[in-house]
């Protein structure tokens, strides 16, 4: 009896057991089928593509083909179209930072990094979709206007040209060498760049293809061979006629005993010359068209200016103050030195955007016209004196000439290595 109710008990137990593992099979069984149907329906669906959304139009589209159209190759990007554009830019940044100034901020650093004022306006484009039903912004901005006959946005026109803003950043680059000049020489570093002014501005429509191909993509500045040597231009029997005045005492462009000790008449830069122009054998032809920072051109040119003033102080007269007559004479050369109270102003003439120029009246419209004065200040003292200068720059002389003496050590025993190589030979 014990035996019969002991099977009984445990009946339950395995009756139990058996549901769940019945359940749980079927369970299992159908989640795979279900995952399998999904996995299935999916691949179908992709197939067969009854996922994909209906595409639509952009409301804004025809807007997007017209900022296309309107910066297609037809985009003028000549000098007087990219000034207005400018004009249109700065201006239209202007009334975008009262609303939004993070975005009026982002768009002005693009535009001086890259410098490129189409992508700004592409981004101005942008902001102008985002702000069409802002009506007091798109009312301002219709209020930019520029007239038809408007022809400059600088009352000097030649600063409106695209090359002029790349000739300055070559400018810069040679700062410290026009600062050194200016130090030694006691010539205005304003004066010596003017005269630079005067013989690269000309390049914008002369040398036109010759500016695009050496000035824009490098920031150099021309080398006018055929005006004369360096980069302004110095004629070779000027620049032989400079050197003999800073020892001839007797020539009435003689500006003084200290200008001798400025100059290493002994360096020379053979490596240069690639060609058989006949003087190209001048040492001092050499230094000209020495690439580089431009150093000789500018020492050339201040002593040039110099011996000028120089002149005209020795006859009762200035050229202080003159940038005019100093650019006259800088481009007509000694023989039109006459010092008197009234003289004239002219040079070569040239085209510049339409307008003609002397080489004179554009030396005098830079010197004036505020452009690189943070970097070439109008000082009103166009020539240091020169018992001044020997008294400001006696320590730098003497590094120039202890320089002047290591270089000729170190070239004599050059020479010397090489004669006894030749011996050996």
């Amino acid at each position: 009896m014990a035996e019969k109710n002991s099977v009984n008990d445990s009946s339950p137990k395995k009756s139990g057991w058996r549901s769940f593992i019945r359940y749980t099979y079927l369970t299992s069984l159908h989640i795979l089928s279900a995952i399998a149907i999904f996995l299935l329906l999916t691949a179908l669906a992709v197939k067969f593509k009854w996922t994909n959304q209906k595409g639509s139009v952009d409301i804004n589209s025809r807007y997007f083909s017209g900022m296309a159209d309107k910066y297609n190759q037809g985009f003028k990007t000549d000098s007087l179209s990219i000034a207005r554009d400018e004009y249109v830019l700065f201006r239209n940044i202007g009334i975008l930072a009262k609303y939004y100034p993070s975005n009026a901020k982002t768009i002005m650093m693009a535009y001086y990094k890259n410098n490129n004022v189409s992508v700004a306006l592409r981004m101005l484009d942008a902001i102008n979709l985002k702000m069409k039903d802002n009506k007091s912004y798109r009312n301002e901005i219709a209020s930019i206007k520029i007239n038809n006959d408007l022809k400059t946005l600088s009352i000097f026109s030649w600063s409106n040209c695209r090359e002029w803003k790349q000739f300055c950043k070559a400018v810069i680059k040679d700062k410290r060498s026009i600062d050194s000049v200016s130090r030694l020489t006691g010539v205005e570093s304003r004066f010596i760049v003017m005269c630079l002014v005067g013989e690269q501005i000309r390049m914008f429509n002369s040398g036109r293809e010759a500016f695009k191909k050496y000035v824009t993509p490098f920031n150099y500045l021309i080398l006018p061979t055929n005006r004369g040597y360096g980069v302004t231009g110095i004629l070779e029997h000027t620049a032989l006629k400079i050197e003999q005045n800073l020892f001839d005492k007797k020539s009435k462009f003689y500006a003084g005993d200290y200008f001798q000790n400025v100059v290493n008449l002994k360096d020379s830069f053979p490596e240069v010359v690639n060609d058989t122009i006949s003087a190209h054998k001048f040492l001092t032809i050499q230094r000209l068209i020495k690439g580089g920072d431009h150093y000789y051109s500018y020492l050339y040119t201040a002593f040039f200016l110099r011996q000028f003033q120089a002149h005209w102080v020795k006859e009762g007269f200035t050229l202080d103050n003159r940038p005019e007559i100093l650019g006259t004479l800088f481009n007509l050369g000694y023989q039109k030195s006459i010092p008197k109270s009234n003289p004239e102003v002219g040079g070569s003439n040239f085209n510049v955007g339409g307008i003609e120029y002397t080489f004179g009246g554009i030396c005098y419209e830079f010197y004036y016209s505020g452009e690189l004065q943070d970097y070439f200040p109008l000082t009103g003292v166009g020539f240091v004196p020169v018992a001044e200068l020997e008294q400001k720059n006696k320590a730098f002389l003497l590094e120039i000439k202890n320089k002047q003496i290591e270089d000729e050590k170190i070239k004599k025993e050059e020479e010397q290595k090489l004669k006894l190589l030749k011996k050996d030979e």
